[in-house]
């Protein structure tokens, strides 16, 4: 293997390594959305307004991972197919 090639494969595994931190902060982030968004119930009309803008805070929060754990999943797919033509 070429030092190019294994220099590649290292930074895809690092690189899959953080996107597993994502994805876990992700999923973290999503089932705080889930629990929030089930356990809401009715308790009048103005609190109902104050809980679904703490959803949709939630909800826009937890956007930013996932994102950030696709872009780093296929950054890291990118670099191991870079690593094999590098052969």
């Amino acid at each position: 293997m070429t030092a190019d090639a294994e220099q590649l494969r290292q930074d895809g595994h690092h690189v899959e390594k953080w996107s597993l931190g994502w994805l876990l902060l992700s999923l973290a982030m999503w089932a705080w959305f889930g629990y929030r968004f089930l356990m809401d119930d009715d308790r009048g009309l103005f609190a109902r307004a104050e809980d679904s803008r703490a959803l949709v805070g939630i909800l826009a929060l937890a956007v930013i991972p996932t994102i950030i754990t696709a872009a780093t999943l296929v950054y890291a797919r990118v670099l191991f197919r870079l690593a094999r033509r590098a052969l």
